[in-house]
């Protein structure tokens, strides 16, 4: 495995750290990864989260790309006046992809975001066509009747009780702080247009991940809510998805962490062409 500090976008001031596999174990026409930050996390991701994917897809023979959006992380901020957050990432996220296809003659690439990643990862997925693949963490959720019924039930969880109980025996500041309402949100497409997008993808032939944790409790509550939300598209066997009830939002805890690793490993080499993977296999 080889880890290098590279440069890129408007006056070089993006920075990213490519992480490519040995030589020997790089597999043929297998598309590089990128993911940014999320949140306030720089490059490394949260925990650590995106050396780890960088390092384990190596081993696989897949490079990665993880860099800072500007103004986080190294990457230096852009000058006053000019677009939007979201569309700074987004234009950000498609010079990231220039930079590999100028400089490495990549041209197939799969896009991860975590959270609030995912607005910029869904939009140029659905622009740009070198995007194969990608993956939305605790991405967009729609309540659904199953998601309501659950949460009402909510209230007969003997932990919850037990939990609630536990919080009024706390001093006042620190019981309203753990009420405290979400401090991000977000505007959501429209489910619709959603669902289009998907489809046009779907069609595109890009390999999709979706993957909720716990952590998405106020919008998100039960394994099956993600194919109701999208029930007109028959996602099932369609697209890669997985639900951790028990992981939080940055999937804090190891061994959900791990598990968040294998899946996605597993999915990217799956994005892989059947032919490129045949032909890294020994032979004799």
């Amino acid at each position: 495995m080889r880890e290098r500090v590279c440069t890129f976008g408007p006056e070089e001031s993006l920075v990213g750290v490519l992480t490519e596999p040995d030589p020997a174990k790089v597999l043929p026409g297998a598309p590089t990864v990128v993911v940014s930050n999320v949140g306030l996390n720089h490059h490394v991701g949260p925990y650590r989260l995106w050396v780890e994917l960088a390092r384990q897809l190596a081993e696989r023979g897949i490079s990665t790309l993880r860099f800072d959006l500007s103004g986080l992380g190294d990457s230096r901020p852009r000058r006053a006046g000019g677009p939007d957050e979201f569309q700074r990432a987004r234009e950000e996220t498609r010079a990231a992809l220039d930079y590999l296809e100028q400089k490495k003659g990549q041209r197939r690439f799969v896009l991860i975001g975590l959270c609030s990643g995912v607005d910029s990862v869904h939009a140029v997925t659905v622009q740009d066509a070198r995007v194969v693949g990608a993956a939305f963490i605790d991405g967009y959720t729609y309540r659904t009747a199953g998601y309501h019924l659950r949460f009402q039930f909510r209230y007969l969880s003997p932990r919850r009780w037990s939990r609630y109980l536990r919080k009024r025996k706390l001093p006042a500041q620190l019981r309203e702080a753990g009420e405290a309402d979400e401090v991000y949100t977000r505007e959501y497409p429209e489910q619709a247009r959603l669902m289009e997008d998907y489809g046009r993808l779907l069609e595109r032939g890009v390999n999709l991940c979706f993957v909720f944790s716990g952590g998405m409790g106020l919008s998100y509550n039960y394994e099956r809510q993600f194919y109701e939300m999208f029930s007109p598209l028959k996602l099932e066997n369609r697209v890669t998805y997985a639900f951790y009830p028990h992981a939080d939002h940055l999937f804090s805890v190891p061994d959900d962490r791990a598990d968040l690793l294998r899946k996605l490993i597993a999915w990217a080499v799956g994005a892989v062409p059947p032919r490129a993977l045949t032909e890294s296999r020994p032979t004799g």
